[in-house]
């Protein structure tokens, strides 16, 4: 044996410094970086359960909103429209010769009505100070429906300004039958056509701008009063009158949003939970098939792979000619350790089970002169 053989068998032998190679494999067969199946079945439970914590957390991180808008309301304010009429009526006898009639006094009869009196009132309040200006025109609409309309105007483009939190004006109409009369009856014989009903349409066509400290309000609004003349129904030739009143209400708002980070933080958090226990997850579920049970054949295959250079299979024990001295070692590693500081192979005998299911026992041994250094290993049969 040349002298740095025996220096690196001495060295190694003394457990003080190991070759790179010697090292790493003495990392890989350490007891700290292998797991039970047991273990594995901890683990993988482990896991699970945290794969179901993540996604739990993640859905209900998902549920929060990373933003909210909050509209706020920083004034209020009312568009009012009132209609009201007094209808001028004929000598008559179902009203006992009244002369007039106001909302809900009556039914408005064509052949008992003269002429209508009708006040437009509007008014524009508003809940905080304000520099308010109001434009408007009245026009009307004289039509047959589906058949011919005819646009009227009755009161000309006005203004009117305020200060302050209300604004209000009035215009009066007067329609007399007669005149409607005479006006439906020229169109009807122009276009050759009549119809059992007419409608006259008042239309106020109102602008509002009012100006706040909080914003500025600028409305335009068409309400519209449906005078319907119907003709030869059942219930007698009558005036219909409709949609007296209109209330349209409205705000100045502000949409704030407001942003939650810790949110965004709750999320990123389960997602990188999540990462982990499924990586756990994937990892646990391959390391617990790989440790089902092997066969004894593939145990000792397994064993010997990381030394395979080194082991040389032997069909029968040797002969020997003298007696030798028999060194056991403590472990296959050891084994091929000091057989590469001998520069020696290491011999691999593997002696049958006689009985079926019996143990077997692979002896696995170095020669060197006159000593043996063995190692053996004993594997059950099922």
């Amino acid at each position: 044996m040349s002298g740095a053989k025996k220096f690196w068998k001495v060295v190694e032998n003394s457990r003080l410094f190991r070759p790179p190679r010697t090292f790493w494999k003495d990392i890989k067969k350490s007891k700290l970086f292998r797991l039970t199946r047991s273990g594995f079945m901890i683990l993988l439970a482990f896991f699970a359960l945290l794969s179901l914590t993540a996604i739990i957390g993640v859905s209900s991180a998902h549920s929060l909103p990373v933003e909210e808008e909050n509209v706020i309301t920083l004034s209020r304010y009312q568009n009012v429209s009132e209609y009201d009429y007094i209808a001028g009526l004929k000598p008559n006898e179902i009203y006992e010769n009244r002369l007039t009639l106001s909302p809900g006094e009556g039914i408005l009869y064509l052949n008992v009505v003269e002429n209508f009196a009708i006040t437009f009132h509007y008014t524009f309040i508003c809940d905080c100070p304000a520099s308010i200006t109001t434009e408007y025109l009245v026009g009307m609409d004289l039509e047959s429906p589906g058949k011919w309309i005819k646009h009227l105007t009755m009161v000309p483009r006005n203004s009117i300004s305020s200060n302050g939190e209300r604004l209000e004006f009035s215009t009066e109409l007067f329609i007399t039958v007669p005149w409607f009369d005479g006006l439906k009856e020229v169109i009807d014989a122009e276009t050759g056509t009549s119809s059992s009903t007419y409608n006259l349409r008042v239309k106020p066509e109102v602008h509002t701008v009012a100006e706040t400290d909080v914003g500025t309000i600028d409305e335009s609004l068409v309400p519209e009063l449906v005078m319907s003349f119907k003709y030869g129904s059942a219930e007698g030739n009558q005036i219909m009158m409709s949609s007296l009143e209109n209330n349209i209400p409205g705000a100045i708002q502000r949409t704030e949003t407001t942003y939650y980070g810790d949110v965004l933080a709750y999320r990123s958090i389960f997602y990188v939970v999540s990462a982990v226990a499924f990586v756990g997850l994937i990892g646990t579920a391959w390391g617990f098939m790989r440790t089902r049970s092997k066969s004894p054949e593939k145990l000792v295959e397994n064993i010997i792979k990381p030394f395979k250079e080194s082991v040389i299979e032997v069909a029968e024990e040797p002969s020997y000619k003298k007696q030798r001295a028999t060194i056991t070692m403590k472990s296959l590693e050891d084994l091929v350790s000091l057989a590469e500081g001998l520069g020696k192979p290491v011999l691999h005998l593997r002696k049958p089970a006689r009985i079926p299911n019996a143990e077997q026992i692979h002896t696995f041994y170095v020669l060197d002169d006159m000593t043996r250094y063995e190692y053996s290993l004993k594997l059950s049969g099922k």
